[in-house]
């Protein structure tokens, strides 16, 4: 038979850990929360940058639309560079999304690549919802 003290230890202890485990999550959270937040708009970025570079391939040979596309690459970029230093920097996410938007606008485009940077816009204004 089990002892009513050797019960009463198995409980406290099961509640020691039980409680030690949500005061330890909050304390590691708000940094990997930062981590995964900036990892997350840097995959947007990418995938944004690849999408553009895939736009690309399909340009007639006109000296405006490049400069366009290499507008919003160049925005783009900075503001990787930024995100993987750990900095949110809203002014270029804001000229990159304008670039973009300038592509989309003045560009002759295949409806699928015009599609998937209409989705990129959409993402990136979330990445700027998402920080304030």
């Amino acid at each position: 038979m089990t002892s009513p003290h050797r019960y009463l230890r198995c409980t406290v202890v099961a509640l020691g850990i039980g409680l030690a485990i949500p005061i330890a999550i909050p304390v590691a959270s708000p940094v990997a929360a930062q981590s995964i937040r900036y990892d997350d708009a840097r995959q947007v970025v990418g995938r944004t940058q690849t999408d553009l570079e895939r736009a690309a391939t399909f340009l007639a040979n006109n000296h405006k639309e490049r400069d366009r596309l290499r507008n919003a690459q160049k925005s783009l970029s900075t503001l990787d560079r930024h995100l993987a230093k750990g900095k949110f920097d809203k002014d270029t996410l804001d000229s990159a999304i304008s670039d973009i938007q300038h592509v989309l606008d003045n560009n002759v485009l295949h409806a699928q690549d015009r599609d998937t940077l209409l989705k990129d816009i959409q993402d990136l204004r979330g990445v700027r919802a998402d920080r304030g």
